[in-house]
């Protein structure tokens, strides 16, 4: 079944709600100040049952000027326009900037209601069609259909329901597999229940007891109960009016303009890389910094203009603001607040652009505009902070791309790095050459090393990547022979430590000293003694106690035999089998603790199941 919007536009006592009334039998005005005055000041909801069964939700804007505000919080998500025109007073001002409005936030479809028909003659009523075709050349309601309707002798009516029901029929189905997203734009409190909101469901399928975040400010909550028409219903899909309450939040912390949405499935940002088009009316110059109200969804924030060139601009905010790519939006002069323009969202959470740097901001953002999609996720991911983009926040962005991912893995022009992360080819060369820059420099000033520390490496490279990412780094560089790795250290294809014949003889004194005896290397010692070390061929007890890493071996034997003997070793045993002093034997028992080859019980020491060193 299909779910549409219907949204009404016009201007101010052009008949909308009394339109409204009488194809629904629902009074959309609900403010007491509204039936007093007359008029309406808020948005106002009805529906109207289809034919073949469900019912189309509709809501009425206010249509006075004082009101865009409002009528911008209720035009998004509309799947049909109801542009209502009286036939006594014909096209007027707030009539063009509702369509304008319309038009900036790509409406598809519309049918131009001619109200208050039964107050023109036909000369005058074929007059208003001709101004109102006019007026709508070149936009989206160009081919609409136009009824002449009265709401006061019911003239029409039935005409106009007709071609609602073919306009629904001719309606695209809504992607109802997305992550939902419902903006706010009512919050209240009811007896017995607790906080409810209502909204437009604009994409998605939300299901009773889903668990919710509440965007920008991140309250977490779940759908309570649901509510579609005014009854219950336990999931609701793109294109309804949906009421939901929430539970474990109290409505004072929710206000017009926020967002339900899953939880993580948006980012907040301060601001935003768009598309702009100005309207070719407004008769007043968009200059860069200017200050403007920007309005998406059904909320309202202030923002500044960074003109970038070609009608790329970005966009920034003093608040947080959570919106896709492909989200179109209003922008209106902070003062007097006059329609200036609109357009789409490339990139909702972009890094500010620096003076000099316009011309590859504008090239990257043709890029989001007009290229393909594996065009645009392969820029996302060549430029992710550090050189590898979270997969998360890929798919954030651009939606289930998984297609499109493993189309430029297949080209070879990504990698990923286990399920999580991912690296473009040309950052895995900068990164690669990088690396190897490094370790030459390295190798040169370290010829006994084998290698640079992994951990030292990333602080030095990757100093923000944790290290279990990292390691999948080093891991893929490996396999691409760009690296070798020897244990904790990395070093480049082939390289080996050369010791000089001054390092040898150094080597062989260290050897010479290094059991059980007390350990001081001087200056000149030091280089030589940590290739030792790293190599493996002495190993550091602790502080000041070094062996040679083959007689730690023999003791290990010692131990177990043992250890096979008695079932366990004290610490006297362990030194007379040795023949060295207790503090000698005490530090390579607790090596071997330390290293999972023995267990301490009391006096004694035991075997572990396990006795690598």
């Amino acid at each position: 079944m299909k779910h549409i919007l219907i949204g009404t536009a016009g201007h101010i006592d052009h008949g909308k709600t009394a339109l409204i009334r009488a194809l629904t039998g629902i009074e959309a005005d609900r403010l007491a100040e509204e039936k007093k005055r007359g008029i309406t000041i808020d948005l106002g909801f009805a529906y109207l049952p289809l034919p073949g069964g469900g019912l189309a939700s509709i809501v009425d804007v206010p249509g006075h000027d004082k009101f865009i505000k409002n009528m911008l919080a209720g035009a998004g998500g509309i799947d049909l326009v109801l542009l209502v025109v009286a036939a006594d007073d014909g096209i007027m001002p707030q009539t063009r900037e509702h369509m304008d409005i319309l038009q900036l936030l790509n409406a598809k479809s519309g049918i131009i209601a001619v109200t208050k028909c039964d107050l023109a003659d036909e000369e005058w009523r074929g007059m208003v069609a001709e101004d109102v075709k006019a007026e709508a050349a070149s936009t989206f309601l160009e081919n609409a259909p136009l009824i002449f309707v009265s709401s006061h002798t019911g003239e029409g009516l039935q005409a106009l329901k007709e071609c609602i029901y073919e306009k629904i029929e001719q309606a695209e189905p809504k992607n109802i597999s997305k992550p939902f997203r419902i903006p706010i734009d009512r919050v209240f409190s009811v007896d017995g229940f607790g906080t409810v909101v209502t909204g437009t469901l604009t994409e998605g399928t939300l299901h009773r007891d889903g668990q919710i975040e509440v965007f920008p400010a991140g309250l977490q909550t779940r759908a309570r109960n649901i509510q579609v028409h005014d009854k219950d219903q336990t999931t609701a899909y793109a294109g309804q009016r949906v009421a939901v309450n929430l539970a474990g939040l109290h409505h004072e912390e929710l206000k017009r303009g926020d967002v339900l949405a899953p939880p993580g499935s948006l980012s907040n940002s301060l601001m935003l890389d768009v598309k702009l088009e100005l309207l070719k009316n407004t008769g007043r110059e968009l200059k860069n910094n200017a200050r403007v109200h920007f309005h998406y969804g059904t909320r309202s924030v202030v923002c500044k203009v960074a003109l970038l060139g070609e009608g790329y601009a970005q966009l920034r905010f003093a608040e947080e603001v959570n919106v896709k790519k492909g989200d179109r939006f209003v922008i209106r002069f902070y003062s007097p607040t006059d329609t200036i323009g609109g357009g789409v969202v490339l990139h909702p959470s972009p890094q500010k652009h620096r003076r000099g740097k316009t011309a590859a901001a504008v090239a990257a953002l043709k890029v989001l505009e007009q290229g393909t999609a594996e065009e645009q996720i392969l820029q996302a991911i060549t430029e992710a902070s550090a050189s590898l983009a979270p997969l998360s926040e890929i798919k954030k962005r651009f939606g289930d791309c998984e297609k499109e991912l493993e189309t430029l893995e297949a080209e070879g022009q990504i990698r990923r790095l286990g399920t999580s992360n991912a690296i473009a080819s040309e950052s895995r060369l900068n990164l690669t050459a990088k690396i190897s820059e490094l370790l030459t420099e390295y190798h040169k000033e370290n010829p006994l090393q084998a290698g640079i520390r992994k951990e030292e490496l990333r602080s030095r490279v990757l100093p923000d990547v944790k290290p279990g990412l990292f390691d999948q780094v080093i891991q893929m560089l490996t396999e691409d022979g760009a690296l070798q790795q020897s244990g904790a250290c990395v070093a480049l294809p082939g390289f080996r430590p050369t010791y000089s014949e001054a390092h040898k003889k150094i080597r062989s004194g260290i050897l010479a000293r290094v059991n059980y005896n007390e350990f001081v290397l001087d200056k000149a010692e030091r280089q030589v003694f940590d290739a030792l070390v790293s190599e493996g061929a002495v190993i550091v007890l602790e502080q000041g106690i070094v062996f040679e890493a083959g007689l730690v071996d023999e003791a290990k034997t010692v131990f177990v035999r043992l250890v096979e003997e008695d079932g366990g070793v004290s610490l006297a045993q362990f030194r007379d089998a040795l023949g060295t002093s207790r503090k000698f034997a005490l530090a390579v028992l607790e090596y071997f603790d330390r290293a999972g080859v023995s267990r301490k019980v009391g006096d004694v020491r035991v075997m572990l199941h396990s006795t690598n060193t």
